[in-house]
């Protein structure tokens, strides 16, 4: 029996769904339905977590729906299943809340806050998660470096943004940070950006950065 999850964001995982089934998270990269007939008697079910499927798309590979995997479907693709007996049905109801980079650097530069571990894995777990962040991050260190001895006006103008709250916001940190651990940050994106550039993404690196970035700039 196949599981399809009908869902308009993939999921990483099935908390939110409730189902009384042991499975192992899978990637798209590792499906292999060549070897189905080993797998038809694992009593786990193979959930594959990165990616979506169609009806084409497992017709193509000849897929058997009585082996045990759980794939995610688009709802406009959940009519062409409609004959397939050997499958359940799931609807992701499930509204994930939206996460934003300046939640994350929020709580990076209060020592109040511990990091948010949702958080933590949002922005490390993707590649496109963590750009986001780390672009938005790059520009908040940079604009706090120029406004150590800088006019805002100019500052504002140099980063083509307006001069608002972001501003304020620098005043109050500038007054508490160490100018040393502001360098020692900076230094850490410089490095960060390096080995981006060398070699392909590293979810471990990135959750490593975030850290170190608090423990300098947290006031």
């Amino acid at each position: 029996m196949t599981y399809l999850i009908v869902t308009e964001s993939l999921i990483d995982n099935l908390e939110s769904l409730d189902l009384d089934i042991e499975y192992q998270k899978i990637s798209k990269e590792e499906l292999n339905l060549n070897e189905q007939s080993s797998l038809f008697n694992d009593e786990f079910y193979k959930f594959v977590h990165d990616g979506y499927f169609t009806y084409k798309s497992l017709q193509d590979k000849k897929y058997n729906f009585s082996s045990k995997y759980i794939f995610q479907i688009k709802k406009s693709n959940l009519q062409k299943f409609q004959n397939i007996d050997e499958i359940i049905v799931i609807h992701n109801t499930f509204k994930k809340k939206e996460q934003f980079p300046w939640d994350l650097t929020n709580i990076i530069f209060n020592k109040n806050k511990n990091l948010n571990i949702e958080l933590l894995h949002y922005f490390s777990y993707k590649e496109t998660n963590f750009r986001s962040f780390f672009i938005f991050f790059s520009k908040e260190i940079f604009r706090l470096k120029l406004l150590v001895n800088g006019n805002p006006d100019e500052v504002s103008s140099i980063l083509n943004e307006k001069k608002d709250f972001k501003y304020e916001k620098v005043d109050i940190l500038l007054k508490k940070l160490d100018k040393s651990n502001l360098d020692a940050a900076i230094n850490l994106v410089y490095k960060l950006e390096e080995k981006m550039l060398k070699s392909s993404y590293n979810q471990e690196n990135s959750k490593r950065f975030i850290i170190a970035a608090k423990q300098k700039l947290q006031v």
